[in-house]
């Protein structure tokens, strides 16, 4: 009030009390966030909607946004986008001392619409422009799996995506029917998680019915649940590693932590991002909502997969 009355110049009262919440949250930790009504509307594709992308995956090398990856028969890739180019505007937006999770909402949109992309491309003296029609981006959640030497199989999984259970088993059994499994290889490596249920379901294919395998703890009674193996194993016995790096999380981390924590894995690799906090989306008035962190994941010994402490 203060400000409004005596500050030089005419403030907004709205950016300000934006700002301020924002710098509130970030007192807690990175994953809890408002959003404003106009910022909502691609949340809600993201999380429940179709969700439209470009079919790239781009990374800060240096000081560039970089594309590190394309995914064959998507948009970008259509469009003439190779591996390598270093993104300078998204819609007229400078990519310029700017972060990847700061660009990435930019290129993703409604499916049908179009966005904006100039590259700076290795041997081109000038940037290049794309205009890309957003698709429906398809991400196959097991986009490897072979039968190895000595009847291992392996299979890397990208996401804990909607169906990702079934998409491991139906690899396992094409693997299993050209010879009897001997050991299995799942590669959690850069998957950064998603559903929990998914988790959990794999997790069972190698532990017995009802085995706890991660529990919720938070102030609120939502926020207090334990999550155990629905069904019966396929793989009861079967040698097993889990292969993770610096980010793997979430999903990821109670997958491989519940095996291990179960003496039913070997985990191979680096320690894992660390990602062990739960968030729920709750409205507040004038169409903001905010999403915020009501729980901790904790697997079967105890431990919380939280790296840090952020409160």
């Amino acid at each position: 009030r203060k400000v409004n009355e005596e500050y030089v110049d005419a403030p907004s009262g709205t950016i300000l009390l934006k700002k301020g919440i924002d710098g509130m949250c970030k007192e807690l930790d990175p994953y809890t966030v408002l959003f404003t009504e106009n910022e909502i509307t691609d949340y809600r594709l993201r999380t429940k909607g179709k969700y439209g992308g470009v079919g790239l995956n781009i990374e800060n090398i240096g000081e560039d946004i970089v594309v590190t990856e394309l995914l064959e028969g998507q948009a970008a890739a259509k469009a003439g986008i190779k591996i390598g180019d270093k993104i300078i505007q998204v819609a007229g937006i400078s990519t310029e001392h700017r972060k990847v999770e700061d660009i990435s909402p930019l290129i993703s949109g409604a499916p049908g619409t179009f966005v904006q992309l100039d590259i700076q491309r290795s041997g081109l003296s000038s940037s290049k422009h794309f205009e890309i029609l957003r698709e429906e981006v398809k991400m196959n959640s097991v986009p490897y799996y072979k039968l190895l030497k000595g009847d291992i199989a392996y299979l890397q999984l990208n996401g804990f995506t909607e169906n990702c259970s079934r998409d491991v088993t139906d690899a396992l059994q094409k693997m299993n029917k050209t010879a009897p499994l001997k050991g299995i290889i799942i590669d959690l490596r850069d998957n950064g998680g998603g559903l929990l249920d998914e988790a959990v379901k794999i997790v069972g294919f190698f532990v017995a019915k009802g085995t706890l395998v991660v529990t919720m703890k938070g102030k609120i009674p939502d926020a207090r649940q334990t999550h155990r193996t629905p069904s019966e194993p396929v793989y009861p016995n079967t040698p097993l590693s889990i292969l993770i790096n610096g980010h793997s999380a979430s999903a990821s981390e109670i997958v491989a932590g519940a095996l291990q924590d179960l003496d039913r894995a070997i985990i191979v690799g680096e320690k894992s991002y660390g990602k062990g906090l739960v968030q729920v989306t709750k409205p507040l008035s004038m169409g903001n909502q905010i999403k915020v962190t009501i729980a901790k994941y904790y697997i079967p010994s105890g431990r919380c997969i939280q790296k840090l402490d952020y409160v």
